[in-house]
């Protein structure tokens, strides 16, 4: 009897019903800065180059194949470049509350829980001077090594030559018509360019470097720059941030619900 009216209780729905879902497998924030604040940022590097530190013993770029071929610390004093952290900051909350649902922590303002008011550090900040041959083979900016955080990282173009900002993006990545010349590939998988007809999802993006655009990503996520050929300067800054946090009891929200049921 009791058995009964458990299942009477349980209403059976009338169509048959479809959800679609996806489980991400990264996430990026893209931005792009004005012509004026590139400008800003552009004359202040020009104007330190010559006594700005070399900052290459700590990367892995390949970046040497022309005697102004430079990887530079940056001031983070700096009033150019305190503004610039300043505003990625502010991106960078705005990328790690997309994550706010899903994580069990207690972050910046604890009766929000939210990231509105995380504590962002910045741990290092440099810029990328490439000229034809240089390279950044794949890698990644993991910088929670020494202290559990979360970590993300910014890559800002500052300058790119004329045949790297009009490359034809209709041209295969299987051609000789050099599509991904001084372009940025994100890795976050091994998934193989043929494996998409199978249904297996892409795990790889190229990007097509524009002076101002920039990407938010976590440290973690691999990427490498391809060599360039011709004239002229591809400038870019990075940057990477850490944000501490202490564990939370977790929630019994959706995200702990089981899906083999």
């Amino acid at each position: 009897e009791e058995y009964k009216k458990a299942g009477e209780e349980e209403k059976q729905p009338q169509q048959v019903q479809l959800n679609l879902f996806q489980k991400p497998a990264v996430r990026l924030l893209e931005g792009q800065l004005t012509d004026p604040m590139m400008v800003e940022l552009n004359k202040y590097i020009d104007s330190v180059r010559e006594e700005s530190k070399d900052y290459s013993q700590n990367l892995v770029g390949q970046i040497k194949q022309s005697e102004r071929s430079q990887q530079l610390s940056m001031d983070m004093e700096a009033p150019a470049i305190k503004g610039l952290i300043s505003m990625i900051s502010f991106a960078g909350r705005k990328f790690l509350s997309n994550y706010s649902d899903q994580l069990g922590i207690k972050i910046g303002d604890e009766e929000k829980n939210d990231f509105t008011t995380a504590p962002i550090n910045c741990h290092s900040i440099w810029t990328v001077h490439s000229y034809e041959g240089d390279y950044n083979p794949l890698h990644d900016h993991d910088v929670s090594y020494d202290q559990k955080a979360m970590a993300f990282s910014i890559i800002l173009y500052c300058l790119v030559p004329p045949q790297i900002a009009n490359i034809d993006t209709e041209v295969g990545l299987h051609s000789n018509g050099g599509s991904t010349d001084g372009c940025t590939q994100f890795v976050w998988g091994t998934n193989t360019a043929a494996d998409f007809l199978t249904l297996r999802p892409r795990e790889d993006m190229w990007v097509v470097p524009k002076v101002g655009k920039f990407f938010i990503f976590p440290s973690w996520l691999k990427h490498q720059v391809s060599p360039f050929f011709g004239e002229g300067e591809r400038r870019t800054l990075s940057a990477n941030f850490r944000v501490p946090f202490t564990t939370a009891n977790r929630s019994t929200s959706h995200n702990s619900k089981a899906l083999y049921n």
